[in-house]
């Protein structure tokens, strides 16, 4: 059984979408401010994974490995905000504020998938 009901990894995964669109338009656009730089291509990278992560939290079964991606999520989703302050690109830190508001709602949610498998 898929977690496709749950709205929380939903919420994550347009959150951490919208910061990949923000921060490649940042990226590539001129006279943004970080056309090209490094950090500019780091949180690209961070964003990937993020989705990356978001897209296996709906197909994982496993508590363990559901645990661990919602870790690194959550400690992805603070450090690529941060990245966006010390960039000063402000939409890039509402996007993840909509990924943390979404990985705290899946977490409140009852999870009961990996049981199934054993009943």
């Amino acid at each position: 059984m898929s977690r496709l009901n749950y709205p929380g990894l939903i919420l994550m995964l347009a959150g951490s979408l919208a910061g990949l669109v923000i921060t490649l338009y940042n990226y590539f656009a001129p006279l943004t401010g970080v056309t090209g730089t490094f950090g500019a291509g780091l949180v690209i990278v961070a964003c990937v994974l993020l989705t990356g992560a978001g897209a296996l939290m709906f197909v994982s079964r496993h508590g363990v490995l559901l645990g661990i991606l919602r870790s690194l999520s959550v400690l992805g989703a603070v450090l690529t905000a941060l990245a966006g302050y010390f960039l000063h690109e402000w939409w890039l830190i509402a996007a993840m504020a909509i990924v943390l508001v979404g990985l705290v709602a899946d977490m409140a949610l009852p999870d009961n998938s990996h049981r199934r498998a054993y009943a």
